[in-house]
């Protein structure tokens, strides 16, 4: 009987900014908007405590935040914050953006998840992103990463670029020896430049999942980010070889249902297939 695990991370895995609503990037598809949603942490002399008083009221926490012209979240003052949170034994996973030499540093705070976006369309990092970097920088911040022993889960947008783009971020996540990856579909956000733009259809993202269910050794989840009210998309990404799902509708869990697999309950976040 196949398993499939359903993630609930809301209140239980809340997601923090350490940029507030702040973003220098303004990339077109978001603008800021995707960091609203999150809670803003205090500065890094007063955020260990602040993640320690969660023990026991969650399961861990997203670390995330706005980039910097570079592309990078500057996680590096919170480091310590990260590890008195795993002392207390919460989960952790930083979203560091682009990565320049941190690795290291990123994997001793004892942060039991990464989590990258692997990009690898030019005209998107430097069209949508609005950033000065290259495919190559998003490739070498996987590999740094890896390389340094994290627990690596890249995150692959369809949608957003290219499919030919797409095909090559998922041959490079098949290069490298990753703890997961997280499929997303681009989502039109309203208030940004991309809001008129479709989302892809589901033979887009259900073929970017059966191939990465086809060419990793491991699991593949659907994630946050993608269309709501498309049940055929996440059936769709199961039948593909899903093994995870976040917050999946009514329609999808009952045809889980009905057809053998058994589900397994996570108030995690999807790093953590």
């Amino acid at each position: 009987m196949a398993i499939l695990t359903v993630f609930h991370p809301g209140k239980g895995f809340p997601a923090y900014s350490v940029t507030g609503t702040g973003c220098q990037l303004g990339c077109d598809h978001c603008r800021g908007r995707h960091l609203i949603g999150m809670r803003p942490i205090g500065p890094p002399e007063r955020s260990a405590a602040e993640l320690v008083a969660l023990a026991g009221q969650v399961e861990g926490v997203l670390l995330s935040g706005g980039c910097d012209r570079d592309g990078r979240v500057p996680l590096l003052p919170y480091l310590g914050a990260v590890a008195a949170a795993r002392d207390v034994g919460l989960s952790v996973n930083l979203h560091p953006g682009l990565v320049d030499g941190d690795a290291a540093a990123l994997v001793a705070s004892g942060a039991d998840r990464i989590s990258v976006d692997l990009v690898q369309d030019p005209q998107v990092i430097d069209g949508v992103f609005h950033l000065r970097r290259s495919p190559e920088d998003y490739e070498h911040t996987l590999r740094e990463l890896v390389d340094a022993g994290a627990a690596v889960v890249p995150h692959i947008c369809v949608g957003l670029g290219s499919q030919a783009a797409e095909d090559r971020a998922l041959e490079l996540a098949a290069s490298c020896d990753i703890r997961a990856l997280v499929v997303l579909a681009f989502l039109p956000t309203w208030g940004t430049p991309m809001f008129t733009k479709r989302s892809p259809d589901d033979a887009r993202v259900t073929g970017l999942v059966r191939r990465a269910v086809e060419m990793l050794d491991c699991p593949v989840a659907l994630g946050c980010m993608r269309p709501r009210g498309r049940p055929s998309l996440e059936i769709g990404c199961i039948e593909a070889g899903a093994t995870g799902i976040v917050n999946p509708s009514r329609e999808a869990l009952r045809w889980v249902s009905e057809n053998g697999h058994r589900v397994r309950e996570s108030r995690l976040c999807c790093a953590y297939l």
